[in-house]
């Protein structure tokens, strides 16, 4: 019985590190080639936005959440306390980038949200980032913080509130390929194939805040 529960624990591991690699080059391909493309034309008008939001979110944020995942070979050897200051760091990048992305676009627009899904989803992000980068900092404060709140639920709520951020984002992305017009004479079958890459590396990015939430649950209910 032990045996067996080894080598299903080992199986799992062997498909977590796959669905990790799988996730990486996701994330990397769609982060070099919009850089390439925005770098190459030049960080004018809407490229700057697009640029900072991509590398912001789809990068450094992906790469921040999975920090602490198990299957992510990045930083399996290191140490918690590490990992958290990694983590930590890439957050603040990763969501100043989002958020001053946002931004641009917002005063180009003259602080107006166009109809578009791509527009009210990047607003809902810009939120929902902003929310998170305060949680997060309480997150790193939970135990001094334990007086006002639980320091397991201070962390809980962080982890839903930057896995919500990420997904909207990511979603916001998804829609931008179509809606902005910065991809157009790039062919339709390629905007797809960005699209499902996008989707992709967002469903494979939340496995970590959500092996993380089961986690939590499982302390909350013992």
């Amino acid at each position: 019985m032990t045996v067996a529960k080894s080598n299903s624990t080992t199986v799992l591991q062997h498909i977590e590190a796959g669905l990790n690699v799988l996730n990486q080059l996701c994330i990397g391909f769609v982060t070099i080639w919009i850089c390439w493309n925005c770098l190459r034309t030049g960080l004018s008008g809407i490229r700057l936005h697009v640029w900072l939001v991509s590398f912001g979110f789809v990068f450094l944020m992906a790469e921040a959440m999975m920090c602490f995942y198990d299957g992510n070979w990045l930083t399996l050897r290191y140490t918690r306390k590490r990992k958290t200051a990694i983590h930590v760091v890439l957050q603040i990048l990763g969501g100043g980038m989002g958020v001053a992305g946002c931004l641009v676009q917002l005063i180009r627009d003259k602080w107006s949200i166009s109809v578009t899904i791509h527009s009210r989803l990047g607003f809902a992000a810009f939120v929902l980032c902003l929310i998170s980068l305060l949680s997060g900092l309480s997150a790193v404060l939970a135990r001094s913080l334990s007086k006002i709140c639980s320091p397991l639920g201070n962390k809980t709520f962080h982890v839903l509130l930057s896995m919500g951020a990420f997904v909207t984002a990511m979603l916001a992305q998804f829609y931008g390929y179509t809606q902005t017009g910065i991809f157009k004479g790039q062919g339709e079958d390629f905007v797809i194939l960005m699209q499902v890459v996008t989707l992709v590396s967002m469903v494979l990015t939340c496995i970590a805040p959500l092996k993380s939430l089961y986690q939590k649950a499982l302390s909350f209910a013992s």
